[in-house]
């Protein structure tokens, strides 16, 4: 029976009611679409391939006063992911893989969000969620 009802096929209870498949069943979610771009240069080929996604995972290594040192490297700059993320149209940004010579990353954030308001920074140990989609 569960499998008739997966199937797209009414339900027909023992007194002979019949019960269309509509009210057993609800649409899924729409599927949530995330992309991790880490130790890769600043790539815009890629930006047909992440198009629309829910979450981009992008490298901020350097900020772009080391845009020179990044692509000696083949790594990106805050400025590159959130420009990344921007022409993508990425929903979210979460940033990471930054150099160790940052004491910390505000320096990497205020660069991106420049470009990508909204941009978040990874942190070790957090657990991060793709943003779930409306279902319209």
């Amino acid at each position: 029976m569960r499998n008739r009802i997966k199937a797209g096929q009414d339900l027909q209870l023992p007194d002979g009611t019949w019960l269309p498949n509509s009210l057993l069943t609800t649409e899924p979610a729409p599927a949530r679409r995330y992309a991790y771009c880490s130790d890769t240069a600043y790539a815009p080929e890629l930006i047909p391939f992440l198009e629309g996604v829910d979450l981009l995972y992008h490298e901020a290594t350097f900020t772009r006063q080391l845009a020179k040192r990044a692509r000696e490297t083949m790594h990106s700059t805050a400025a590159d992911a959130a420009t990344m993320a921007r022409d993508a149209g990425a929903r979210a940004l979460l940033l990471g893989h930054f150099s160790s010579r940052y004491k910390s990353s505000v320096e990497l954030l205020n660069e991106a969000i420049s470009i990508y308001p909204g941009a978040l920074v990874s942190e070790d140990g957090a657990r991060y969620s793709v943003p779930e989609r409306d279902a319209n």
